[in-house]
């Protein structure tokens, strides 16, 4: 948590300070489908649904000639998740458990985007996850995981408006390292989401 106010704080005077050069300064909403699957299914075991997976975020972009752009920011992203346990052998056995609905998550992504044409753009690139809840009864998602995507984007004066479907992976390498004789790892839940973000970006 300290880590991620870190990186946010000095992400956040990075923007103040180059928003005078040339860059250009985005803020964005979006909704995502998302699912935390087990990298190999483990059968009896527990289950958890996401939903009403929603995110905002804001970006500090650069153009790098006429058709690269590169692009850095904060997305805080929140959602639900149902959480459904293993069927309990003991019939007489109590089966309370303790479950945090609330999912959220501070990424700092990272990616370069290519235009195709003036309207229609690519972008690909990590994402640097911060999981900010706790007790949701899946597996940590801090580490690094990855975002690509295919946008349109029109433009009036230093005005962008854009609409950026994407996929993300979360999750894909552990902040800390799995000790290798460690079999565990391969039942760990993989955070995916597939969105679409609106964005409204302004040119310096």
């Amino acid at each position: 948590m300290k880590n991620a106010l870190l990186l946010s704080i000095i992400l956040l005077i990075s923007f103040s300070v180059f928003a005078q050069s040339g860059f250009e300064v985005k803020g964005y909403f979006g909704a995502s489908w998302a699912r935390a699957n087990r990298k190999v299914d483990l059968i009896g075991s527990s289950s958890v649904q996401m939903e009403n997976f929603k995110e905002v975020g804001v970006l500090l972009s650069k153009g790098i000639g006429e058709k690269f752009k590169l692009s850095a920011g904060l997305n805080y992203l929140l959602g639900e998740v149902k959480f459904f346990p293993a069927p309990n052998p003991c019939i007489n056995c109590m089966t309370g458990y303790l479950h945090n609905p609330d999912f959220q998550m501070l990424s700092i992504p990272i990616y370069a985007e290519y235009s195709l044409s003036r309207l229609f753009y690519v972008a690909a690139g990590p994402l640097v996850d911060f999981q900010l809840s706790e007790g949701n009864n899946f597996s940590d998602q801090n580490g690094i995981g990855y975002l690509i995507g295919f946008g349109s984007r029109v433009s009036k004066e230093k005005f962008t408006f854009s609409v950026f479907p994407n996929y993300k992976r979360h999750g894909v390498i552990e902040r800390y390292p799995v000790n290798p004789f460690d079999n565990s790892d391969k039942y760990k839940h993989i955070l995916e989401e597939l969105g679409i973000q609106f964005g409204l970006a302004y040119r310096f």
